[in-house]
């Protein structure tokens, strides 16, 4: 078992966010439209996030007919989602691209796959005739980021408890974490995020990613729809698969097979360009 009081007392200590997307995430995240202008002056006096939006606004994928070289005429072409899921990846990315040998993840991986089930999440809100919130694209980029956390606590000996209890028991990774450290990545993932003072049901898609079923928010199965078509779309091997658990997300998404297919190849085909926008 890990000391649960300091993995806690560690989630809580990991550096707080920039400014900036704390308050874009309390304009966003709410039930009142946010204000263009009110987004506009938060991006303004960030440096790199407007380098990145001005990107991103003039990206392939955006398809603007006209140079975009206005942080306002971005934030307009984009959108406050857009601009707030950026402004997130902006923050959060120098703390992603570390490598994770505990989860097998070499320098960069976690980046790439928390980039994909974005893109992943973003096409799913997209097609799904479900009524998913704006925080599942959100979500999708945070959702493994317990792991930041739980490496730390991970000695050659519970890795080899781990290794022992996938082995023996048949469980997956996350099922062995929960019984061999009490808590699972996923768990852990969302208290950083109320750490970070992210909105509650950001907090339960990460949370609930794994078992989206437990979630009681349809953002969890989009969560862990994106999850699975990020590893499909990036070659990982996924030992927490669980083809029930997906059919039945499918089923709570109202989406078939086919559109499946099509998340992963538009996920493939946008990940290296998002990912450049990142690189400066």
């Amino acid at each position: 078992m890990i000391d649960l009081d300091a993995l806690a007392n560690a989630a809580s200590c990991l550096d707080p966010l920039p400014t900036s997307v704390t308050r874009l995430a309390a304009m966003v995240c709410g039930d009142v439209t946010p204000d263009l202008v009110d987004v506009i002056d938060v991006v303004t006096y960030d440096q790199a996030l407007t380098a990145t939006l001005l990107r991103a606004a003039n990206s392939s994928w955006s398809a603007s007919r006209v140079a975009i070289t206005t942080v306002r005429d971005a934030v307009v072409r984009l959108g406050a989602a857009a601009v707030f899921s950026t402004a997130l990846g902006v923050g959060v990315r120098g703390r992603l691209v570390s490598a994770i040998p505990e989860y097998g993840l070499a320098e960069g991986e976690l980046w790439r796959h928390s980039v994909a089930a974005s893109l992943a999440a973003e096409l799913i809100v997209r097609v799904s005739p479900m009524q998913l919130p704006m925080e599942t694209v959100t979500a999708a980029l945070l959702h493994d980021v317990g792991k930041l956390v739980m490496c730390r606590f991970l000695s050659s000996e519970l890795l080899a408890l781990l290794d022992a209890s996938r082995a023996d028991g048949g469980r997956t990774r996350m099922e062995a974490e929960s019984a061999v450290l009490g808590v699972h990545h996923a768990e852990l993932g969302g208290l950083i995020l109320q750490c970070w003072s992210l909105p509650e049901r950001l907090v339960r898609a990460v949370a609930y990613h794994h078992r989206p079923e437990h979630g009681l928010d349809i953002a969890c199965y989009g969560v862990h729809l994106a999850d699975v078509v990020a590893k499909i779309a990036t070659g990982v091997t996924d030992d927490n698969a669980d083809a029930e658990l997906v059919e039945a997300t499918l089923f709570a998404l109202r989406l078939g097979a086919d559109a499946v297919d099509e998340i992963v190849a538009a996920t493939g085909s946008r990940l290296e360009e998002v990912l450049a926008r990142y690189r400066g």
